[in-house]
């Protein structure tokens, strides 16, 4: 491994800090945890766990990208004691230990899109007739059906996901791993779904996109980048891009065509419960990244007829008698939030909105203010604040309020009647 250190310490035991601690102590570092949030419940009896002020000598750091600035970060730098990510160590253990030994890996990051074109790049990679293990921020999945494993999308879940496949005893040959905030360098091929809507980490201190930016910085020799084809990416590695431009693009009727493959077209003919406009995106991106591992265009045309998307991403389906547009999911953004008023702009009948996050994420929690902005300017019947957050932020202001997901539908039940639309954006696991 690049790792050259007597003693390691590995911070944020909340995003996968003491599986990585571990993974170190089991390939002979001296590795500590350390638990910058205070969560002493946390434990593991193979993982020593301090906090920040006890943390000590330690000659590498390995931080989490959205760890604010705090004691750690600025010992270390004030020392000259390099700093390792998350992802990047993750990446090193996953090739040391021979995890992904016969298996081409696809890791999938970026500001939003990335559940939705892992599922759409799965279901085309198992048409090609490959064994796809899919992990994802919806759960863990092998040939299409879940494992009933549910992991977080922080980098060291991608050897937990690599370790549940084995323990089952499947022999998948490719991954497709999403992976939030960056790549781990395990990638045959990178994708970034988009860097647009970038947003703040790290206590302010960084931004998102350049953290993303990781999964170029971070690409092995031979190895394929997709990404958008709005912006360069400086690299030596092989580029496909998609979009107006790029390399894997749309015509004006909706046909897919691409210079990798001349004179092919790609007829996409997702289900018709989805929102057609939402998915065009991230069905491109799919195709392109299908593409760069070679599949073919029979295959990609198989895999995505009927693709019928991902619960919580722009579906519409049913609810006692009412329209609902289902945009509720752990990747939830202020972006796609909007996305799903205009969309709800078309149904004549009644609309209501419920709004929110069931649970803050300590990473990419909802911004109560933004929230509200939204709510003010909605086209909407009656609003219904999810999420203790925003109960305080919006305390006075005429929304009705709910604890959480089922709370807030049953409100909007409540103020509906059957053929009215209620537009679900709920940031929550689910």
């Amino acid at each position: 491994m690049e790792l050259r250190a007597s003693r390691v310490a590995v911070a944020d035991v909340n995003h996968g800090g003491l599986t990585l601690a571990k993974e170190l102590i089991s390939l002979g570092y001296d590795a500590f945890a350390v638990d910058v949030y205070g969560t002493r419940e946390l434990r593991d009896a193979a993982v020593e766990v301090v906090g920040p002020e006890d943390a000590g000598r330690y000659d590498a750091l390995v931080a989490p990208v959205h760890l604010p600035p705090g004691v750690l970060l600025e010992e270390a730098r004030k020392k000259g004691v390099p700093v390792f990510t998350h992802h990047r160590i993750a990446g090193m253990i996953a090739k040391e230990t021979g995890r992904l030994r016969g298996i081409r890996s696809v890791e999938i990051t970026g500001t939003y899109g990335k559940t939705t074109t892992a599922f759409a790049l799965a279901g085309i990679l198992a048409a090609a007739g490959e064994r796809v293990l899919l992990h994802t921020s919806h759960g863990l999945f092998f040939d299409g059906r879940p494992s009933g494993k549910k992991l977080s999308v922080t980098p060291a879940s991608l050897l937990a996901a690599l370790d549940a496949a084995r323990y089952a005893g499947l022999r998948p040959t490719v991954l497709i791993a999403e992976v939030s905030l960056g790549g781990c360098g395990t990638a045959d091929v990178g994708v970034i779904t988009t860097l647009k809507d970038d947003y703040p980490i790290a206590g302010g201190a960084a931004r998102s996109s350049v953290a993303k930016m990781q999964m170029i910085e971070y690409a092995p020799a031979g190895s394929t980048i997709v990404h958008d084809a709005t912006y360069t990416a400086v690299t030596e590695v092989r580029q496909v891009t998609f979009g107006p431009g790029g390399d894997v693009y749309y015509q004006k009727n909706g046909l897919i065509e691409s210079r990798l493959n001349p004179g092919i077209q790609i007829n996409p003919q997702p289900g018709a419960d989805l929102d057609q406009a939402a998915y065009a995106e991230p069905i491109l991106c799919a195709v392109a990244a299908a593409m760069a591992l070679g599949a073919k265009p029979d295959a990609i045309n198989t895999g995505l007829e009927g693709f019928d998307g991902v619960p919580g991403r722009m579906k519409y389906g049913s609810l006692d008698g009412r329209v609902l547009l289902d945009n509720s999911s752990s990747g939830l953004t202020a972006a796609r939030a909007l996305q799903a008023l205009a969309a709800g702009k078309r149904h004549a009948g009644r609309r209501v909105l419920v709004l929110g996050e069931e649970k803050y994420n300590v990473c990419e929690g909802l911004d109560p203010e933004q929230v509200l902005t939204i709510a003010a300017g909605a086209c909407a019947d009656s609003i219904v604040l999810v999420g203790e957050r925003l109960r305080t932020a919006g305390a006075g202001k005429g929304y009705l309020y709910a604890p959480d997901l089922e709370g807030g539908l049953a409100a909007a039940l409540s103020r509906t009647a059957p053929g009215d639309l209620i537009i679900s954006c709920v940031k929550t696991w689910r």
